[in-house]
């Protein structure tokens, strides 16, 4: 720390040795400026027109107060780490997390009894039940069951319990009234890890790991890309967190490698994320866009997200939303969505309006983990552009012979309300377009594992280019229990 720091009231990389000249490894640099930052709260300002590199070193700056990287540039060179798991910069709380008794939880669930002060997150597990035991060429043994919620000050539940719980084997609590605080502008650039191609996640970027964040106007791209190499978990990673806004940002999806899968001689893509989100409440995705074409399939989707709840996309134009380990309550308003499109299970309330989507089908429950919403879904005022003959605005499958962890639904309710199907190219006269698919009837077929229909579907408003119907499904005679409205 040189003498400059005294009586400073803004923090700089150069006042502790950060050079900017993009070959210096300045990492050193920035982790003591953040340090020094955090213990005497103050804010922190990158030198405009400085280009910061970061190396290889396991090293990582933790950031507690406001940060304005302004026009300068960082590379953060993958090709020679330490660790694979070492993050460049964390976000972090401002006080620790710690170990609660909670015995157990039900489903719906609105009060809980534990000591806390304020408001806090609370993440609880179940280590006698698995749940999202996958399915496929990823398949696994699945996770402990898991529920994330926000509490208040009085042990009131602000957030849905999604499963009722016996025994709670671990429940974590952190605060969520962190200081705000904002982190806005740089050019990043990841050079790109050289490793073989294997399921060896590389985090490398931002994680945020503290409440009431706002992350905006940052780009990142990501150049050394090569024929090989390991997936990235993501360049911004938002976990275990409530209330962060990530507002603005150019953001790069990553080339798609393949390994070898859980079933001998098949090969599977592995995917890679510039964003994710996981077991984090009120996240905000506003006016995010990638730099690839969102239609180029050589490019894994940019997004990706697990165990979340309470999520807002707004304004955004990427290659898909996907809910991985499943969301509950989820809208999407005013967004474009490319080749990968929207993959989706969960629960709640889930809302898309006022988009545009290009994919095989508008909204795809994912068969690996069950093709399961138990809740609504709404579609109001999108236009969906298919990009095959199976034309259906909702694709679901599921045998039945599968054990998922939980019961699997269709969702209970389907509302259509304005929706332009640009179909004119597609298909012949024979060509049908239908709202749901003809999931398998396991529930009435004597199949181990029941999948619960859909009760109620009603459309209106819906066009299309061709002149096309859109029909329940190809066979309704065999769905006599699902209730269907065309109000036209």
């Amino acid at each position: 720390m040189s003498a400059e720091t005294k009586d400073m009231k803004i923090a700089t990389y150069e006042q502790f040795g950060a050079v900017g000249d993009g070959a210096t490894d300045d990492m050193p640099a920035i982790v003591a400026c953040h340090e020094y930052a955090n213990a005497n709260m103050l804010p922190v300002k990158a030198r405009d027109g400085a280009k910061y590199y970061i190396g290889g070193k396991n090293i990582t700056a933790m950031i507690k107060t406001d940060t304005d990287f302004g026009d300068a540039e960082f590379i953060i060179d993958d090709r020679k780490l330490e660790s694979v798991y070492t993050e460049c910069f964390r976000v972090q709380p401002d006080g620790e997390s710690y170990t609660a008794t909670i015995p157990n939880l039900e489903r719906g669930q609105k009060k809980v009894d534990f000591p806390h002060d304020g408001r806090v997150y609370v993440r609880v597990k179940s280590s006698e039940r698995k749940i999202f035991i996958r399915e496929g060429l990823n398949q696994n043994n699945g996770t402990d069951q898991t529920d994330c919620f926000v509490v208040d000050a009085d042990g009131n539940i602000l957030t849905d319990i999604d499963w009722d719980y016996a025994k709670i084997s671990e429940a974590r609590v952190k605060p969520a009234n962190d200081r705000p605080i904002t982190i806005r502008g740089g050019k990043f650039t990841t050079i790109a890890n050289q490793w073989k191609s294997e399921y060896r996640y590389h985090s490398r970027g931002f994680t945020i790991s503290r409440s009431n964040v706002t992350i905006e106007g940052v780009t990142h791209y990501v150049t050394g890309e090569l024929d090989h190499g390991a997936p990235y978990a993501g360049f911004i990673s938002i976990s275990e967190a409530v209330d962060v806004t990530v507002r603005d940002c150019l953001l790069t999806p990553h080339f798609t490698y393949q390994t070898e899968s859980k079933i001998p001689t098949k090969k599977v893509s592995m995917g890679s994320y510039d964003l994710s989100v996981n077991a984090s409440i009120g996240v905000k995705l506003i006016g995010i866009r990638q730099t690839i074409d969102i239609m180029d399939s050589r490019y894994w989707g940019l997004m990706g997200s697990n165990f979340c709840k309470d999520m807002y996309l707004e304004g955004c134009v990427m290659s898909r939303f996907d809910a991985h380990q499943g969301v509950t309550n989820a809208t999407i308003r005013g967004c474009t969505l490319g080749h990968m499109c929207l993959n989706l299970i969960g629960h709640g309330n889930f809302l898309i309006e006022d988009s545009q989507t290009f994919g095989n089908s508008l909204i795809s429950l994912r068969p690996d983990y069950g093709s399961t919403f138990d809740g609504i879904v709404t579609i109001r005022n999108c236009a969906w552009k298919p990009r095959s003959q199976n034309m259906t605005v909702l694709y679901a499958s599921n045998s039945g012979n599968h054990d998922f962890g939980y019961v699997c639904h269709m969702p209970r309710r389907v509302y259509i309300d304005g929706l332009k199907i640009l179909d004119g190219d597609i298909g012949d006269e024979s060509t049908r377009l239908y709202v749901l698919p003809d999931y398998d009837r396991s529930f009435s077929s004597g199949k181990p594992h029941a999948y619960v229909p859909t009760e109620y579907v009603r459309i209106r408003n819906v066009t299309t280019e061709s002149g096309r119907k859109c029909e329940l499904c190809a066979k309704p005679e065999e769905y006599p229990y699902i209730v269907f409205v065309d109000e036209g």
